[in-house]
């Protein structure tokens, strides 16, 4: 059996950015978990704004795309900002549009983690908020712990691992939460599919 798929968005264009460095630290776990990782950073989805009356795609968008659409999971890491995802992410994300005709359209029925980070608890809990409802409106599946650093919680080794051990734990347990979900969805479409 093909290894899961998941990729991992970083939210952030900031240099040294903290969702650039946790989502490689997350990627480089899941990879140890068995699964394919693909990571976008922040400067792999500086895209132009989405429009919807314009279906003309960069090779950059293409690629995009088609790794959302291979996927069996998908972590989105986002900074808050002002209470919200970063609307670098958020326009990544409108692109999954292209994907609205598809038999599993958008997302749809993948497992999705969420973390947010931010200075304070209030934003990181708004963005979290946020990042979960935009996976349930995309049909995926959010897994049940969505993880938020703030604070000294958000304090991250040069590596992108978290110095704050629960945080770190908190973390596992999601991307365990992804892996597993994303196993059972997998199994089940293959099922649905095989010839009888």
């Amino acid at each position: 059996m093909k290894p899961l798929r998941i990729v991992f968005l970083s939210g952030s264009l900031g240099v040294n950015a903290r969702a650039d460095r946790l989502s490689q630290w997350c990627a480089r776990r899941a990879a140890a978990c068995g699964a394919g990782t693909t990571v976008f950073r922040g400067e792999d989805l500086e895209f132009p704004m989405y429009r919807p009356d314009r279906p003309e795609r960069t090779e950059r968008q293409r690629l995009f795309v088609e790794a959302l659409a291979g996927a069996d999971g998908v972590v989105t890491i986002s900074p808050s900002y002002h209470g919200t995802p970063s609307g670098l992410l958020k326009n990544a994300l409108d692109y999954l549009n292209d994907l609205g005709d598809d038999p599993r359209p958008f997302l749809d029925g993948r497992a999705i983690g969420c973390v947010a980070i931010a200075g304070g608890e209030q934003g990181a809990v708004s963005t979290l908020n946020t990042l979960r409802a935009i996976g349930h409106a995309m049909r995926a599946w959010p897994v049940p712990l969505g993880v938020t650093l703030s604070g000294e919680r958000a304090n991250l080794a040069a590596d992108g691992a978290p110095l704050d051990p629960a945080a770190a734990h908190h973390l596992e347990i999601m991307l365990g939460q992804v892996l597993a979900l994303a196993t059972t969805a997998t199994f089940r479409d293959r099922a649905a599919t095989a010839p009888a």
